[in-house]
């Protein structure tokens, strides 16, 4: 109606912005539902899964934006400013709300975070375009609403990225990025009757879910019937620390001679 690839651009991103809300509505709901015999972890990892969906979504539409905006940029065109302008201020009015909406699961919750990312950059995204239908009314220079698609797809695109590399982390079982394996190692090790903590493995089953399994030395004077209280105190400094709440350790008596507890 508008011959607006800006227009376009953000009516291609409002859409995939929908399919998601749709994705991660289950996504949460599934994610919710307790550990079974087949998915002894619980369902965390289906959240992950459309935040994933998600953002490969978000990658193809923004190349798709740009190679429109080239071919725009080769053969310019008039745009129907009124109508771009007013579609963009409804696009601003309804991304806003569901900002708003979902913005206290998206401090907790990747597949959340990647939702609000999705309505956030709409949000700007018509923002953008409605100031560049102002403009061109006052102008004429068309040219504008090419760059403004560009500049779209360049910032879904980077958005996308950004969460991907968290993802990719999360999937690939890799080391969250604010954990530190020698800042664990250090924080057992300083747990009375600890003497080294060895096979260290952290990992994500979700973002907010991270899990740890080690390799405990004790002194050799305790027995390990009595380390009840100290797997008690390892899990406390470990979610107090790390935010770590699915810990599993190996307690084994330590050979050295001279190591007693004290």
């Amino acid at each position: 109606m508008t011959n607006s690839l800006a227009l376009i651009s953000d009516a291609w991103h409002l859409l995939t912005d929908l399919l998601s809300l749709i994705l991660s509505w289950w996504a949460v709901n599934k994610t919710a539902q307790p550990p079974n015999d087949w998915a002894t972890f619980g369902f965390h990892r289906v959240g992950i899964l459309a935040a994933l969906i998600n953002n490969v979504s978000l990658v193809v539409v923004s190349f798709y934006i740009l190679y429109q905006a080239y071919l725009r940029f080769l053969n310019p065109q008039s745009i129907e400013t009124t109508g771009m302008s007013l579609l963009a201020l409804m696009g601003i009015g309804i991304s806003a709300v569901i900002v708003f909406l979902v913005n206290d699961g998206a401090k907790i919750n990747l597949n959340m975070r990647s939702v609000w990312l999705h309505f956030a950059g709409e949000t700007l995204a018509s923002v953008g375009v409605f100031v560049g239908g102002i403009l061109i009314v006052f102008t004429g220079w068309f040219w504008v609403d090419t760059l403004l698609s560009a500049v779209l797809g360049l910032t879904i695109l980077s958005g996308a990225i950004t969460m991907l590399r968290q993802i990719t982390i999360i999937l690939l079982e890799g080391v969250p990025e604010n954990i530190s394996i020698q800042d664990v190692s250090k924080c057992l090790k300083q747990i009375r009757c600890v003497v080294a903590a060895r096979d260290i493995h952290v990992w994500c089953l979700a973002e907010e879910r991270v899990a740890l399994s080690a390799h405990v030395e004790i002194a050799r004077d305790i027995s390990l019937s009595q380390t009840e209280p100290i797997l008690a105190e390892i899990k406390f400094e470990l979610a107090s620390k790390f935010n770590i709440t699915h810990v599993s350790i190996q307690f084994e008596l330590c050979e050295c001679s001279d190591c007693h507890h004290t």
